[in-house]
């Protein structure tokens, strides 16, 4: 049985998360410059830009939301889509990051990281998921980091924000386009079951840590 589940698994949202390693390998060893600047880079960098990140902590960050959530989107509908949701994205959150920030270098997956977050949380808006580390039903999960992106927008510069926000906006859009033709079989009747789920998930949360 547990072969069966190991073998079930899918491996799509892992893929990904290991291109993304080895990429940051290759920047640090190679020393390969992969960011874009706007009249500046060649075009290609424009799409290797979303595939690079600029230290361990900002890899480490988007692998958390791309082996976690992406694990799930995948899960309820295919690696092609989650391929799709991370691709749409990055390019979009990239076209935002050029228009807001034309004088900067471009780099990193947040974009298609924050889109796959919001592509589950529409077409599953009750699966569970974690916000900050809390268990929460996904709509509760997509509502705070909206807040923290907004609150980024005040704040110094050095995170392209509005690029977070508009990858959210474009996965919002495919995870909408993916409840017009759901492609698991019988998920419209799995919406309640999700919803009990994850109250019983926070119910054991907090017994475990918030015990006295």
């Amino acid at each position: 049985m547990e072969t069966k589940k190991f073998r079930d698994f899918n491996w799509g949202a892992i893929k990904l998360s290991a291109l993304l390693s080895v990429v940051f390998g290759i920047q640090v060893f190679y020393d390969v410059e992969l960011a874009y600047k706007a009249f500046e880079s060649p075009l290609w960098k424009f799409f290797t830009s979303f595939l690079a990140h600029g230290g361990p902590e900002h890899l480490f960050n988007n692998l958390f939301f791309i082996a976690l959530f992406g694990s799930i989107y995948e899960l309820h509908t295919s690696e092609k889509e989650l391929y799709k949701a991370f691709l749409v994205s990055a390019v979009f959150a990239n076209f935002a990051a050029f228009v807001f920030f034309p004088d900067s270098y471009i780099i990193g997956a947040s974009g298609g990281a924050m889109g796959i977050l919001a592509a589950l949380t529409v077409y599953r808006p009750n699966q569970t998921g974690l916000a900050l580390g809390i268990p929460a039903p996904m709509w509760a999960v997509l509502i705070i980091y909206i807040f923290i992106n907004f609150a980024g927008l005040t704040g110094t510069a050095g995170t392209a924000y509005e690029a977070h926000l508009l990858g959210m906006v474009s996965g919002a859009f495919l995870g909408y386009r993916m409840r017009e033709r759901p492609l698991v079989q019988g998920s419209e009747d799995n919406e309640e079951e999700e919803f009990s789920n994850w109250e019983r998930k926070i119910n054991r949360w907090e017994e475990k840590y918030m015990e006295d």
